[in-house]
């Protein structure tokens, strides 16, 4: 067997396992914790200080309330951002070092995205005072809050359940 034939022989099974990863992926369901809902609350409450980490936590957060519809259970999900991650959130981005920058990017839309998909996200007061970061710097998708402590400790009252990102 050549080379080029060799190489299009991988690339042909790489591709055939890519896409039966995903064939499975999306066949796999939650019905065993899903049982019986119709609905169901979470608050993520992430303690993230690196950017890419950050924006992948995110799309992991709108795979969950996309997987939880296509399931049939509305979702109510709350992101409580706390720590140094919140200096990702602020409109001039001042600060960022330029390796960042496109993770920052990445870490904003990713917000937008689940504000349009009705995901409401806050960013902790405490910690926007320690980054030295203005509430009113903050992106317009994200809402200070006094306390993401507070905040999350009032979520579970009502019901929703802690997902702890750390």
């Amino acid at each position: 067997m050549t080379t080029n034939r060799v190489v299009a022989a991988v690339a042909a099974l790489i591709a055939l396992f890519s896409c039966a990863g995903l064939v499975q992926a999306a066949t796999l369901k939650d019905t065993a914790a899903l049982k019986g809902l119709n609905s169901a609350k979470g608050v993520f409450m992430l303690d993230v200080d690196n950017p890419g980490r950050m924006d992948h936590v995110l799309k992991v957060v709108e795979k969950t309330g996309e997987g939880m519809r296509a399931q049939g259970v509305t979702p109510h999900i709350v992101v409580v951002i706390i720590g140094r991650g919140v200096a990702f959130l602020t409109k001039d981005r001042r600060g960022i070092p330029y390796t960042d920058e496109r993770a920052v990017a990445n870490v904003q839309s990713d917000i937008h995205k689940l504000s349009k998909m009705g995901i409401r996200s806050e960013a902790c007061g405490v910690a926007l005072k320690g980054m030295a970061v203005d509430p009113s710097d903050v992106i317009d998708d994200v809402h200070p809050v006094g306390n993401g402590f507070i905040s999350a400790i009032g979520y579970q009252a009502q019901g929703y359940q802690l997902v702890p990102v750390y």
